[in-house]
């Protein structure tokens, strides 16, 4: 794996889908073959070796996730006293806001384990190489809710590979065009219903079939210009 200067992966656009492949290849090769929910709650901590621990990261849920790439204090926000406080955690914690743990988030919840499950995979380097710098605290990688549109810097630029490769895991190419597929045949022969409403139907199994948001079947929808 090519890394620049900041000892981030050079990774183009057009590799997203040969990383998010390789990684199933890797850790759960059954989600190439047919389209499924990846289990990846079951994939961090199975197959990677990482626990997943839900608190609250800040006040204002501004942070979705973090992964822990050295033993250490990280600090966090405690919602009873309404204060921050300082925990103790292992190398190879993966962090999620439990907010998210809800329901209705169940697809955000899904994506924020596999983008920190992205970064162990693809950025352990550039944060155990920055923890030797500062071993006060342990060294983390906090993954915000608001991304940089244009990334520019390296730690925007490790984001935008975590989402696009994440995306790209939880909704493989193949398997997505093949389910896609699939529900535009069983749709179109619908009569007397209006192709938006036929594209609406089928965001919504995609996301079902999936365990993603509305939103980002749609979106994957888009990315690998799958016309509906």
């Amino acid at each position: 794996m090519n890394l620049n200067n900041d000892l981030v992966p050079i990774i183009r656009k057009g590799d997203i889908d040969k990383e998010a492949a390789k990684f199933l290849q890797k850790y759960y090769p059954q989600g190439l073959k047919e389209p499924m929910a990846i289990p990846v709650e079951d994939i961090a901590e199975l197959k990677m070796g990482l626990e997943i621990d839900y608190v609250n990261i800040d006040r204002n849920c501004d942070t979705l996730g973090m992964m822990i790439f050295s033993d250490g204090c990280v600090e966090l926000y405690d919602k009873d006293t309404q204060q921050n406080i300082v925990r103790q955690y292992k190398k190879g914690t993966l962090l999620v806001e439990s907010d998210l743990s809800e329901i209705a988030n169940r697809g955000r919840e899904r994506f924020t384990v596999t983008h920190e499950m992205v970064h162990w995979d693809k950025h352990q380097l550039r944060f155990m190489t920055l923890s030797y710098k500062d071993k006060a605290m342990a060294k983390a990688c906090r993954c915000p809710k608001q991304k940089a549109y244009k990334p520019k810097t390296a730690d925007e630029w490790i984001e935008w590979q975590a989402d696009n490769i994440a995306a790209a895991i939880l909704m493989p190419a193949e398997m997505f065009r093949i389910k896609a597929e699939e529900l535009r045949g069983k749709y179109y022969r619908l009569k007397g219903i209006s192709q938006s409403i036929i594209k609406d139907l089928i965001i919504d199994e995609l996301a079902s079939t999936f365990e993603v948001s509305k939103q980002a079947a749609g979106i994957r929808l888009n990315t690998l210009e799958i016309s509906m």
